[in-house]
């Protein structure tokens, strides 16, 4: 299916908030991860060349560029557009560079460098990025022994990014808010707009329909989140 970015999501969200962006990031993002580690991954291993932008897991060769990287020792996460002492192509930190010419009032996305903690894992900070790219990529953890490097992955089989049918939408949504923090409004709105669905949405209700049925989330105010109180799929008639 064509790209579908969270930046259009048709939901009210504040483009400053890391929070908000993550949470509208996370269900496409896990389920298209999930789906390449299935689909391309699997038991293979891994190399990286940052300089030609490739990456390959096992025989299989894929277009790459960096997103940024984890320091262990400082704790750390740098930009790739802030990488200046790398020695690399310019191009090679493009989807860095993309990300924060998208999100200019974020402070993490235009922050070179800062500390990681929970919410700013370079996991998270990765979801984000390929959630907002204007194209169907993944990412994928390259560690090294001080460090990791996150890299988008560009070129990958159509299936990673098929629409989900409604149930597996539900079941995605249950499994991700069991252990995962994040304004579950937008966790859902998300995840429906980028598997290509319209949706009606309050502050109280989720809904959208396909030929399976109709799926209904209810929702409440918590502290200023949204949670999920209830999921209900209602099958075709």
């Amino acid at each position: 299916m064509d790209k579908i970015s969270i930046l259009t999501t048709p939901v009210e969200f504040d483009k400053s908030d890391f929070l908000s962006l993550l949470s509208l990031s996370a269900g496409s993002a896990i389920m298209r991860q999930n789906r390449m580690g299935s689909l391309v991954i699997g038991e293979s291993g891994w190399n990286v060349d940052l300089r030609n932008r490739v990456i390959k897991f096992g025989s299989k060769e894929f277009d790459c560029g960096i997103i940024g990287s984890e320091d262990h020792y400082s704790n750390t996460w740098l930009w790739g557009w802030a990488n200046t002492e790398s020695g690399l192509p310019e191009n090679a930190f493009a989807p860095a560079r993309r990300i924060k010419r998208s999100l200019t009032e974020c402070e993490e996305i235009t922050t070179a460098k800062f500390s990681l903690d929970e919410l700013h894992s370079g996991h998270n900070l990765a979801m984000v990025t390929v959630g907002a790219a204007e194209k169907n990529v993944c990412y994928y953890r390259c560690p090294y022994e001080s460090g990791a490097v996150f890299v988008q992955i560009d070129g990958l089989p159509e299936e990673i990014f098929a629409p989900a049918p409604l149930l597996d939408i539900a079941n995605q949504t249950v499994k991700i808010i069991s252990s995962f923090y994040c304004d579950h409004k937008l966790l859902c709105a998300g995840l429906l707009h980028q598997n290509g669905y319209k949706f009606e949405a309050s502050e109280t209700e989720i809904s959208a329909a396909d030929g399976t049925g109709t799926l209904r989330i209810e929702l409440e105010d918590v502290g200023g989140l949204h949670r999920i109180v209830g999921i209900n799929l209602d099958n075709a008639k």
